[in-house]
């Protein structure tokens, strides 16, 4: 009998965002490739102050086209799925966060809790 696949933290939509732009940024896209090819992709993303500078440009692109768009948060169980607007600028840390759900960097070392 089979293991059931362990996935790892389901990535949040803004994260899924942040990551989108960056690889649109860098003319990249990150789905159906090869071992060798995400190991290429991963060399391309640049340092992370560089990377969110990239994020936020091509957000403030599509904020500047005058379409509406809005992030949906749906998870199982919920009634209904909710909407939120686009954010104007996105923190660090939310790509941080996205890349490493993604499996394209590795997480730092954190503190022990005691």
């Amino acid at each position: 009998m089979r293991k059931p696949l362990q996935r790892g933290p389901r990535p949040m939509p803004l994260e899924e965002l942040a990551v989108n732009l960056l690889f649109k940024a860098l003319g990249e896209h990150r789905y159906n490739r090869s071992p060798q090819e995400y190991a290429d992709l991963i060399s391309l993303i640049p340092p992370l102050k560089k990377a969110i500078y990239l994020v936020n440009q091509g957000l403030q692109e599509i904020i500047e086209s005058g379409q509406q768009h809005e992030i949906c948060y749906f998870q199982p169980g919920d009634l209904a799925p909710r909407y939120i607007p686009f954010p104007s600028k996105i923190s660090i840390d939310t790509l941080r966060k996205g890349l490493i759900t993604a499996g394209l960097r590795e997480p730092k070392w954190q503190k022990a809790r005691s």
